[in-house]
Parts: structure tokens; C-alpha cells; sequence
């Protein structure tokens, strides 16, 4: 368990894995959707580091869809037991409470918010209303802005040239305003 939470273990072994390494941690990174103690963000910086910017994210990024397009379709056909089995029901019960009612901005931004159980929530948009479609949209926008965050922390470490935190500062605003407006507008909505 140690291994996974090591980037420098981690990086040690994805090299001398040679060609075979961005297969062995797309794996996972798909894995560690279902089991916690696999830490995504170590895999994330790990990705951005070995493989550059833009090959740490594309691994990253499409391995953490494809987890989270698995765990939302289990949970939507297996129910909450299924789910259980790999979320605490704490965690699934103060969570589903959060997501009721909510759509694409939510899930996008709790699967980059680092307090938030962003793997959790896939389960929970399985178990919700949301529709399988709108928690796509939703897990590919959420997943590559996370992506883009730690693939430039791991291939940049604290050397991210300027622009790129101006890029990452007006990212973070324009997702956040988009979900005030969206939210606002549908609570109008749903008000009048």
C-alpha cells in the first residue's frame, strides 16, 4: 500500500515498466476509482512527471473517465448495495442528500474539488437522477480540469510558468461562474 502513495516508487516502476507503463497506469487509474486506497492525485502527478503535460493528462484523464463511466453504470444497474460495497454509507448517505436535484455543473466541480470524494460521486450520480448522458459531460469536464491540474503540478512541479497559472486562475473562475449561473438559473426556473 505504501507503493501507491510514493511517487518516486511509483515513477521507479512506471519506467522500468518501458513501454508498457502508460497501460499498467491507465489500469490504475481506473482501479483506483473502485478501491480507495489507491490515491489518485500521487497517480496524477506521477503521470504528469513520467510522460509530460499533455501525455501525463491524456492517460490521466481518459483512464479517470472510463472509471467513472464504469462505476456510474454499475451503480445505476446494481443499486445501493452495489455501491456500498465500495463507498462507506456515510460518505454515499451525506453525499446523495448534496447531489439532489443537481446536474452537470455539480458533478464536474465535486470531481475536482480535492475535499470532495470524487470518486464517491460517480456512485452517487448512479444512484441519482441525473441522466447518464449529462454525468458524462459532466465526468469528462470535472476529470480533465483535475487532469490538467495535476499533469502541470507533475510535469512543471512548482516551476508552472506564469501563464500557466493565469490559465489555471481563470479556469477555476470561469467553471465556478458558469455553475453560479446555471444553479441560479434553474433554481429561477424551478421557482417561478
Amino acid at each position: 500500500f505504501a507503493w501507491f502513495g510514493d511517487r518516486e516508487a511509483v515513477i521507479d516502476s512506471m519506467q522500468h515498466a518501458g513501454i508498457w507503463g502508460p497501460a499498467i497506469l491507465g489500469i490504475l487509474f481506473v482501479l483506483q476509482v473502485f478501491l480507495a486506497f489507491i490515491p489518485g492525485q500521487a497517480l496524477m502527478v506521477a503521470s504528469g512527471f513520467l510522460y509530460g503535460f499533455w501525455g501525463g493528462f491524456l492517460i490521466s484523464w481518459l483512464s479517470l473517465v472510463v472509471g467513472g463511466e464504469i462505476a456510474f453504470i454499475l451503480a445505476r444497474r446494481h443499486g445501493r448495495t452495489f455501491a456500498e460495497k465500495w463507498i462507506s454509507v456515510s460518505i454515499l448517505g451525506r453525499w446523495d442528500q448534496a447531489a439532489k436535484g443537481q446536474g452537470i455543473a455539480f458533478f464536474a466541480i465535486t470531481l475536482v474539488m480535492p475535499l470532495v470524494p470524487n470518486d464517491a460521486m460517480c456512485y452517487v450520480a448512479g444512484l441519482g437522477r441525473i441522466s447518464r448522458i449529462r454525468f458524462s459531460i459532466a465526468n469528462l469536464l470535472g476529470r480533465g480540469i483535475a487532469c490538467i491540474l495535476t499533469s502541470a503540478l507533475g510535469a512543471f512541479g512548482g516551476n508552472i510558468p506564469t501563464q500557466g497559472w493565469i490559465m489555471l486562475l481563470v479556469l477555476f473562475v470561469a467553471v465556478g461562474l458558469v455553475w453560479m449561473i446555471l444553479r441560479n438559473r434553474v433554481s429561477h426556473f424551478l421557482i417561478a
